[in-house]
């Protein structure tokens, strides 16, 4: 390599070693050229694929967060009917057995965790409507056929319902998830 930086040699044999050297180093030096800018731009790419997938999991919901709340939303829209139904005077026992199912359905929903992938503010978010499911779904669980006679209980039972419904919609929009496909699976 010093003898490259010299001066050209005045000797015809000399001077093709030195000029067949001279571009095997330029041609080494544009192939370690053209090989640490691959390696820039494909490092490049990966870090921003990473950063992309990291963003894209704390904006998602998981299947089973998204499964849980679809599934949360037939139940409790299930559950909207049968208290509209007690309160137009359906018979108590029969409507008291669909409520126990899916006030346990619901209060199994409820008692699930959040993804650890979603960012802070969805956890919370998630947390919140995972707690306010489990509890309705324990307290309607818990009530009477004589409690259900009452429209009073009943209309109480309804206003937490509405609650849970704008909930819901929060989340609906947090997360992007379609409610209008959700409403015509029903």
């Amino acid at each position: 390599m010093n003898t490259l930086k010299k001066k050209r040699p005045k000797k015809k044999i000399i001077k093709k070693r030195w000029m067949r050297a001279k571009r095997l180093l330029e041609k080494k030096k544009k192939q370690q050229r053209v090989r640490g800018f691959v390696l820039i731009i494909l490092s490049i790419l990966f870090l921003v694929s990473g950063f992309y997938t990291r963003y894209y999991e704390m904006t998602n919901l998981s299947s089973s967060d998204g499964n849980i709340i679809v599934q949360s939303y037939f139940v409790t829209d299930e559950v909207n009917k049968n208290l509209n139904n007690l309160q137009n005077g359906s018979n108590v026992e029969d409507t008291k057995k669909k409520l126990m199912e899916l006030s346990s359905l619901l209060a199994s929903y409820g008692s699930s965790t959040p993804s650890n992938s979603l960012s802070k503010k969805g956890q919370q978010t998630l947390n919140r409507y995972y707690v306010q499911i489990r509890d309705y779904g324990t307290n309607l669980y818990s009530l009477t056929a004589l409690q259900l006679n009452n429209q009073e209980t009943i209309s109480k039972y309804l206003d937490d319902m509405t609650r849970i419904n704008q909930s819901q919609k929060k989340l609906f929009k947090e997360f992007s998830i379609n409610e209008a496909a959700l409403k015509q699976k029903k």
